[in-house]
């Protein structure tokens, strides 16, 4: 496939083409009129006597040939100028586009490792559910067990009505041995399925952010190659801004999934609502029971990152092979091959051409949650941002008067796409 550079291209040559021709047609009929002239000369001194010798300054035969010759020239090399324009601007167009690509598949890569981190947290709190459902039946037995015995203690004449809840202690007990014994067996079970996927949540916190850098090389690499023939992402070695929640907020999840649980039928009511909260407050104060012994725990957002800030910021930078070398060598046609007044700005916008930028972020979508709630709905998504240089600040750790100057040139606000 012709790519539309080298189309363009090849139109112009043949407009060029065209512009010679035209032009050397011009010298010779100017060629051809002189020598009418000539000839017409020739008549004349046969018939009046030989004229006057004209000297070599007033001599202009030819003339038409070397104006058509820096014409000719001239209109070449506004042509190839006015290509060189346009092959520029589909150079610009394809880096930025790649640039875009780039930092958006990153950002979307990243707002998906995000989703599978908050799915890990609801699967482990659906887990953990199971064993605090258990445990909140086991304490119910124990209290009923307890009040029946205490009930019985009072059977006698003197109370009655007390010897009925003597017959419920022997099934109550029966009925806390059997709960007791399937806490044993499901306890490990669900420490284990909590261990495994904290250690997922580990994995996918590196995995994800190596897999967007790995897709933004490909793109530079692969898909907008040409004009680009690398490109890689910012932050250079990326992770997921995620951390070990250490509040208990698990076991009080836990809890309200059991409670949900418990009051299916009216889990959507008010009456409903409150026993699942209570629930969850009940698991999250006594969660080293509940919610058993495991070292492990959900993930959340680090402390210190807030939305929109740095550590959600994904950035495409791309590297291509821009066309001025060869627009270079066909607009010195026009100036005969010199290459003068150019300067050093020329070199260093030169060099930066090779370069694109795009910013990209992603986030939670739900603004109105609150912040303990980022990593328990899968709601990160992925967006453009203009792109802002990430080196802005201090920089006096560095170097003395680097702060001062970034400060002067406003480094940290540079907007570039």
């Amino acid at each position: 496939m012709t790519s539309p550079s080298n189309h363009s291209a090849g139109s112009f040559l043949k407009s060029s083409a065209q512009a010679i021709w035209g032009a050397l047609a011009l010298v010779l009929f100017s060629e051809q009129s002189s020598s009418t002239i000539v000839t017409h000369d020739v008549a004349l001194d046969d018939e009046f006597g030989p004229l006057e010798p004209q000297s070599l300054i007033r001599e202009d035969g030819g003339a038409m040939m070397v104006i058509g010759v820096f014409m000719a020239v001239f209109v070449v090399g506004m042509l190839y100028y006015i290509a060189g324009i346009g092959e520029t601007i589909v150079y610009r167009e394809r880096m930025l586009d790649a640039a875009d690509a780039g930092s958006f598949a990153g950002a979307v890569m990243y707002a998906r490792g995000m989703n599978v981190v908050a799915l890990l947290n609801m699967i482990m709190a659906i887990v953990i559910a199971v064993l605090v459902a258990l445990k909140v039946v086991y304490a119910i037995i124990v209290g009923a067990e307890i009040a029946a015995g205490l009930i019985c203690l009072g059977c006698g004449p003197w109370c009655g009505p007390c010897c009925a809840a003597c017959p419920f202690i022997s099934p109550l007990e029966s009925a806390r041995r059997a709960v007791d014994r399937v806490i044993d067996v499901v306890e490990p079970t669900v420490e284990t399925i909590v261990e495994i996927a904290s250690g997922i949540q580990e994995g996918v916190k590196y995995a994800y952010p190596l897999a967007a850098q790995a897709k933004v090389i490909s793109i530079g690499f692969s898909q907008y190659n040409e004009p680009t023939n690398a490109g890689f992402m910012y932050p250079i070695i990326p992770k997921l801004p995620i951390e070990v929640d250490d509040s208990d907020l698990l076991c009080d999840k836990a809890g309200q999934e059991a409670g949900s649980l418990a009051v299916a039928p009216i889990a959507a009511t008010p009456a409903g609502r409150f026993f699942s909260t209570a629930t969850g407050a009940l698991a999250r104060t006594f969660s080293s029971y509940f919610c058993g012994d495991t070292e492990e725990s959900a993930k959340r957002i680090e402390e210190d990152a807030e939305l929109g800030e740095e550590p959600f910021q994904i950035r495409g930078i791309m590297i291509g092979d821009p066309p001025f070398d060869r627009n270079e060598a066909r607009v010195a046609l026009a100036s005969w091959g010199r290459d003068e007044g150019r300067g050093i700005g020329f070199d260093v916008f030169r060099l930066i051409d090779h370069v694109s930028f795009s910013q990209a972020e992603f986030y939670f979508s739900d603004g109105a949650e609150e912040r303990e709630e980022w990593m328990w709905r899968m709601l990160w998504r992925a967006r453009f941002r203009r792109f802002y240089s990430p080196i802005g600040g201090d920089f006096s750790g560095v170097c003395g008067p680097c702060g001062d100057i970034a400060r002067i040139i406003g480094v940290g606000d540079v907007v570039i796409h």
